[in-house]
């Protein structure tokens, strides 16, 4: 296994790979995956006929992603000219080695090519206050 840690895009990456396979589960349709961080949104998909932006955020154990409120904005903007629903996606991930020998340092370790669990909630969809 290499020592090598990744960086922040790398573990953006591996957590929508995360998200895309749980939204494919659980019937959804993605249309599009963005993997710039910096783009917005990062995934577009469908349930049914209904249009859904989602924002993705991953960090490491002991951590889940975070979304700035200026990030969720501009997500409830971009989508509002789609007549789509907004929805945040927060993913953590943790070292599998080191769960199963229940250390926590090495549980923050995110070494490429390491294998890892994923403390993920499903979507939590957000929309303008009235």
């Amino acid at each position: 296994m290499s020592s090598e840690l990744m960086n922040t895009q790398e573990i953006h990456e591996f957590g929508l790979q995360m998200l895309l396979q749980h939204l494919t589960e659980k019937g959804y349709e993605v249309d599009f995956a963005q993997p710039s961080k910096n783009e917005i949104p990062h995934v577009v998909a469908k349930q049914g006929e209904q249009l859904i932006f989602i924002l993705a955020a991953t960090d490491v154990y002991p951590h889940k992603g975070a979304i700035t409120d200026a990030e969720k904005q501009a997500l409830l903007e971009h989508a509002q000219a789609f007549n789509a629903q907004s929805a945040c996606a927060y993913l953590g991930i943790a070292n599998a080695d080191g769960v199963v020998v229940k250390d926590k340092e090495l549980c923050a370790k995110a070494f490429k090519n390491a294998q890892f669990y994923t403390d993920f909630s499903g979507l939590e969809f957000i929309h303008f206050e009235d």
